[in-house]
Formats: structure tokens, C-alpha cells, sequence
């Protein structure tokens, strides 16, 4: 390993581990920087507890059929507290039953991995107990796991040797995964920034700028101690990987649609015009299938759609993209994806409202 890559291990290893997920990751250092931050916050920095942390973790890396996952965190779970007796019910097995607030939890996560939004029966649960911070990173737990869910698998990684890892049941899918839904009103409405501190002010417009900041970056600016780690995540995707801006936005737009994100939609059809796609390219990226793209794009759209279906980029898939990408793009396909999927996951579930003339999300083709 490099110097950069020695010093890059020796900082987020106490957290993130030291296994074949961050040596795997670590071919790219500079996606290293941009993804860990928030990484670790959610692993170790967050307003959850311990217990709650992995309960989210577990049940969502089980429900994205994660194996290395699994049994990197059952140990992490027992470390906390969950017993044998819990963490079989969490993978679906006969075990320990839950009181009402950590079976909304569990419930919660399903959703979110299902739907990419929490019901408002379940929301309301939660919100009996937790504040805004404790909801926002409930809701980023199960979309970052998402996340990352989906890099190992595709990947394919072994097992450390020391893991174990005990049986779990099959996670079934739901019949309809693409559910539209635009709330009324935010569940957690986005900062007035004439009314904001004059800290959140310099973090929203750290050169004073007087611009218009978008209602994503004022929601997520309701928790500042989240807001840090996530922009360093967000910037990576949109500024510092790997990808053309049309790749990048093709991926985008996909996974957005997938999750059906009216907001991410609205942001990003301009940004993938900008980037080089045509009008009939975005209408194409709303519509099931692949018929009128090339190869090369068809396996990008494929992959987006494999990520969210099955929570792995098949062989087949990989193969193409391996054609036509290095080892530190394939990486950046994998996190841009990922990335946008759990930004829609926390759009959808905390309710952030459209833009002023937005464009509005495509239904159906």
C-alpha cells in the first residue's frame, strides 16, 4: 500500500473495520476520503443508540441479502447488547419478540429498503420518541446501509476468516416496490435561512453569497452535526469522482426514478441536459427496459435497476461495465448509484418540498 493508503487504513479502521470492504475501497483513495466521513458517522457518531444503530443496520443489510455485512455486524449487535434470541428474529427467523417502539424501528427499515419511504403509521411511532436528529438518522442508517449493501455484494467479498454468521430467513420482496409519494407537508421542515443562527448561515452560504439555497441542503441543515459528513459524501458523487457528468447523471436520474424521488427528478433532468443527454434519453430513463440505448449506456441503466431490484450489479452486468470502465470507476458507478438511491430514500421519508417550478415526475411512459 501507498503512504496515502497506509494513513487512510489507520484512520478508519477503529470504525469502519479493517476487512476487505475498506482494503477493496481503498484502490481509491480519493473516494475513500468523500464516502468514509459519513461512513463513520453513521456507525459510530450519531444520535442513536448503540442497541437502535445496529437493530436499523442489521435488519437492513438482511434485507439486502448481505452476507459480509451480516456477519460483520451480528458480532457488532452482540457487542451492544442484542442477544442470539433478537438477532435470529431481526433475519427473519423464530426469536425474541420486540416492544412496540423497536418493532416500528424494524418496521421502518423495511419500508425504506421496500418503498424508499417510511408510512406515516410508522413515522408517527417514531417520532413519539425521537426528536428531528434521532428521526434523520434512523432514516440515514437504513439509507446508508443501503448503500453500502450494495457495493459489497456486487463485489462479491468472502467472509473474514474469523466471521461467523448464523441463519437467517429469505427476505421477500413486496409485489410493488415503486410507490409515488409526495407528502402534504414536510415532515421536517428546511431552515428559513433569515431565521437561522449565524453558524447554519455560514454553513449553507460559507461565502455569503445571498443565493437561493435548495430545500434538500435547509432540511438536512436541521441537523448540523449530519450535515458536515453528508456534504463531504454529496460533493464526492457530484464534483470529484471518476464518471462523466453524463454517466453520473444517467445513474442519477435511474436510480431516482426507481425510488421514485419526485425531488431528486426535478433536480437532476437539467443537470443530465447540461451533462449531454438528450429529452428523449431522460424520457427513456422513466420508462421500464432498455430498448434504444447503446450496449455501453444499456448496461449502466441495468446496473441501476439491479442495484435497486436485487441490491448487486449481476455478473453478466459487471462484465459489461468492466468493458468499458477502470477498477476506481466501476467503484464510483457503485457509489454514485448508492448514494442517490439513499438521498431518494431521505427525500421521499422526510417530505422535503419541490423547488419552485420544478419539473414534474414522470408517472409513467
Amino acid at each position: 500500500m501507498t503512504d496515502e493508503q497506509r494513513a487512510l487504513q489507520a484512520s478508519y479502521q477503529p470504525t469502519f473495520g479493517d476487512g476487505a470492504d475498506l482494503r477493496t475501497l481503498l484502490i481509491h483513495p480519493e473516494l475513500v476520503k468523500g464516502v468514509l466521513p459519513f461512513a463513520n458517522y453513521i456507525l459510530a457518531e450519531s444520535t442513536l443508540t448503540p442497541r437502535h444503530r445496529e437493530l436499523l443496520i442489521l435488519r437492513t443489510v438482511w434485507r439486502a441479502r448481505s452476507d459480509y455485512l451480516w456477519a460483520k455486524h451480528q458480532g457488532r449487535g452482540t457487542a451492544v447488547g442484542l442477544t442470539a434470541q433478537e438477532i435470529a428474529a431481526i433475519g427473519g427467523r423464530p426469536g425474541a419478540s420486540f416492544d412496540p417502539f423497536e418493532a416500528a424501528l424494524l418496521r421502518a427499515a423495511d419500508e425504506l429498503h421496500e418503498h424508499s419511504f417510511v408510512t406515516e403509521e410508522t413515522w408517527q411511532v417514531l417520532a413519539r420518541r425521537y426528536g428531528v436528529h434521532e428521526l434523520m438518522d434512523a432514516t440515514f442508517t437504513v439509507a446508508e446501509m443501503t448503500m453500502v449493501a450494495g457495493v459489497v455484494n456486487s463485489l462479491r467479498l468472502d467472509l473474514e476468516k474469523a466471521w461467523t454468521t448464523t441463519e437467517r430467513a429469505m427476505p421477500q420482496h413486496s409485489s410493488n416496490r415503486e410507490i409515488a409519494v409526495q407528502l402534504p407537508k414536510p415532515r421536517i421542515e428546511p431552515v428559513v435561512l433569515a431565521q437561522a443562527t449565524p453558524d447554519i448561515r455560514q454553513m449553507l452560504d460559507p461565502s455569503g453569497s445571498g443565493r437561493n439555497i435548495a430545500a434538500v441542503y435547509r432540511t438536512f441543515a436541521q441537523h448540523p452535526k449530519l450535515y458536515a459528513p453528508r456534504q463531504i459524501l454529496s460533493e464526492y458523487i457530484r464534483t470529484k469522482s471518476t464518471l462523466s457528468p453524463r454517466v453520473r447523471e444517467m445513474l442519477i436520474l435511474r436510480i431516482g426514478w426507481r425510488c421514485r424521488s419526485a425531488y431528486e427528478w426535478a433536480a437532476h433532468s437539467p443537470a443530465g441536459r447540461r451533462a449531454g443527454l438528450t429529452d428523449e434519453q431522460i424520457r427513456m430513463l422513466a420508462r421500464p427496459g432498455y430498448d434504444g440505448w447503446s450496449p455501453a449506456d444499456a448496461a449502466l441503466v441495468r446496473a441501476a435497476d439491479e442495484l435497486f431490484d436485487d441490491d448487486a450489479i449481476s455478473d453478466a452486468t459487471w462484465a459489461a461495465l468492466d468493458g468499458q470502465f477502470d477498477d476506481k470507476q466501476l467503484l464510483d458507478v457503485l457509489i454514485t448509484t448508492g448514494g442517490y438511491r439513499m438521498v431518494s430514500m431521505v427525500l421521499n421519508t422526510l417530505g422535503v418540498p419541490a423547488e419552485p417550478n420544478s419539473e414534474r415526475f414522470p408517472l409513467s411512459n
